[in-house]
């Protein structure tokens, strides 16, 4: 019986010292952390602040526990609840200076947050506090990020919603989910896409621009926004054999509208006829063999961000960031030490402002990331379907291929395609997101032809009824998108008409005159006389005149080097007209020392009488 007692101790000491164990254990994992959870668990007790509102003393220990800042994170209660004020007990009293609950949140994050994180507030960063309703105040960290509920980044998206609508209670949560991310993709997308919306945190002024760009706008959810249709369906026409209940998605909204449907196995594909704008019209568009051409397989390329070529889903509708600046979610996660591609380098618009085929067979280059060498992964077209005989474009969406070509500009290395074209906003009114208008934005390096009509010879009278652009002659409308050359040139080598003459006429070679000049008698012919005339006339106003012939055979586009250098706009000092200012006053001198002598001689003419 001894022996048996001595048996049940000694099970009963290990049992004990088990638990024991087990408790010291927990108290090392939990360290710092276990009297504040034991008092917070379960408080039902509140602070009442000066203000009158209520400071809760609950921890809700299951949703710290499961936060990015929980239980099982390097941080403690103490990592944040710093000073003893604050996390020794008993708790001394709050200073007189946190009045309101929003003065605890900003002295809380004044102390913690911004020791470790990147201050920012997007889309409250411009906003004044004097206009907000009395009582309500600016968004801070824990509005948005939570308080002990913390969210991890990737869960942000998620999270927001309920967060926002705290505040704007007159919006609902699905009116957050399109700020925060308009065009959210199918499926989980390709390895290392993180979607724009990640970089609003740091870079909201850039993101907020890019949602206003054509990149960001082209595809459109039809049950998200009815107004993307532009169509008129309501139409006898007999191209139009679909309706507006068949589309899911619209593509484009400039010269064309496209409309996408979704079947029922999840592929999307093209319908058979598009709306061209100008016109206000519909036009075919494969009508005979729509159905075999999957868009995501065929177009998805250039109109979706992190497009996985094995499974067919992507990050996001649209050219989002990453399209430009590459993967970017090793990025969001070290900006410090990983950083995104960010150099001026034209292949990246190549690899969707040109035509031809990838050695997959894709229409598109499925395996170009920026920084690399697009005619390693892509294959331009010389089809006489999408080129003229000089090879500059036939067909839209070739506007890289035409700068290949060859012309100053892209020898030089100094001009790139966001010299002109701003990439994060919609640009000057009126323009493919150019900087500023057409003949302001060439000026800006072009600035000894400011007097067009002087380096225009023959269109004096012309320039007092109609409004010339740089563009017209130096860039002319040869492509087409919708209806007959409503896209321009972007060789900037001036077609002319000896090329015309060369190649059989103005249906064969356009050039810059005959787009304009078409009046009986105006022929490529006379064209090229004028110009031969002009430039023997006036050689100091035409010495920039395009050369002739154009070639009859000419290569290939060759690529560019593979990286540029970072981007800056091209400024140069508009100083014409501080010349013509001296000029006015050395004129104005004049005249009023002629006056001035002509005084003096009536003066003395009137003595003398």
């Amino acid at each position: 019986m001894f022996a048996l007692f001595i048996v049940l101790g000694l099970l009963a000491a290990g049992i004990s010292a088990v638990t024991l164990g087990a408790r010291v254990a927990a108290a090392q994992e939990t360290g710092e952390d276990t009297a504040c959870r034991g008092c917070h668990g379960d408080n039902q007790r509140s602070i009442t602040l000066p203000s009158g509102e209520e400071l809760p003393l609950l921890v809700p220990l299951d949703a710290f526990d499961a936060s990015v800042h929980g239980h099982n994170s390097e941080l403690s209660c103490t990592s944040c609840h710093t000073g003893k004020a604050r996390y020794r007990y008993p708790h001394e009293p709050l200073p007189e200076s946190i009045q309101t609950a929003a003065d605890y949140a900003d002295a809380a994050i004044a102390a913690t947050c911004t020791n470790c994180h990147y201050a920012h507030n997007p889309f409250h960063d411009e906003v004044d506090a004097a206009t907000l309703d009395e009582g309500a105040a600016l968004p801070n960290c824990l509005s948005c990020h939570g308080v002990h509920d913390v969210a991890a980044v990737e869960e942000i998206r998620d999270a927001m919603p309920e967060r926002c609508t705290a505040c704007h209670g007159e919006e609902t949560a699905e009116w957050l989910r399109t700020v925060l991310e308009p065009h959210q993709g199918l499926g989980a997308g390709a390895e290392g896409y993180a979607g724009s919306v990640r970089c609003l945190g740091c870079h909201e002024d850039r993101y907020e621009g890019w949602l206003q760009t054509r990149h960001a706008q082209s595809v459109q959810h039809v049950a998200d926004n009815p107004d993307a249709v532009i169509g008129d369906f309501t139409s006898s026409d007999a191209a139009l054999t679909f309706g507006l209940e068949d589309v899911a998605l619209t593509v484009g909204a400039v010269h064309q509208q496209k409309y996408i449907t979704q079947t029922a196995d999840g592929n999307f594909y093209v319908l058979p006829a598009q709306w061209n704008v100008a016109t206000e019209e519909w036009a075919p568009y494969q009508p005979n063999d729509w159905q075999e051409h999957e868009w995501r397989q065929n177009c998805s390329g250039c109109h979706v961000t992190g497009l996985d070529t094995e499974t067919w889903e992507f990050t996001e509708f649209n050219i989002g960031c990453e399209d430009c600046h590459g993967p970017s979610l090793a990025h969001a996660q070290n900006p410090e030490e990983v950083k995104p591609y960010a150099v001026a380098d034209d292949q990246v618009c190549g690899a969707c402002h040109s035509r031809g085929s990838a050695p997959d067979g894709h229409p598109f280059p499925t395996t170009y990331q920026p920084g690399d060498t697009l005619t390693d992964h892509f294959t331009f077209t010389t089809s006489d379907e999408y080129l003229w005989p000089d090879g500059s474009a036939k067909i839209h969406n070739q506007q890289y291929m035409d700068w290949t070509l060859g012309n100053t500009m892209t020898a030089s290395g100094d001009v790139h395609c966001s010299s002109c074209h701003d990439l994060h906003s919609a640009g000057a009114e009126g323009t493919v997101q150019l900087y500023d208008s057409i003949n302001e934005t060439c000026l800006q390096c072009h600035n000894d032809q400011r007097k067009l009509v002087e380096h225009m010879p023959y269109h004096e009278a012309a320039s007092r009824t109609r409004d010339f652009s740089c563009a017209d002659c130096h860039m002319p409308k040869m492509a087409t998108s919708a209806v007959e050359f409503d896209v321009r040139s972007h060789t900037f080598l001036q077609p002319n008409p000896q090329g015309t003459i060369e190649h059989g006429g103005v249906e064969a070679m356009p050039n810059s005159c005959n787009l304009c000049h078409t009046d009986m008698g105006e022929t490529p012919e006379w064209a090229a006389q004028t110009i031969a005339y002009a430039k023997q006339s006036w050689p100091d106003r035409t010495a920039e005149f395009g050369p002739g012939p154009t070639p009859t055979s000419p290569p290939a586009p060759t690529p560019l080097p593979s990286v540029g250098e970072p981007v800056e706009r091209l400024e140069v000092p508009a100083g014409g007209w501080l010349r013509n200012l001296f000029f006015v006053v050395v004129g104005l001198i004049a005249l009023v020392f002629v006056a001035a002598v002509v005084h003096y001689v009536r003066t003395r003419r009137e003595q003398n009488v």
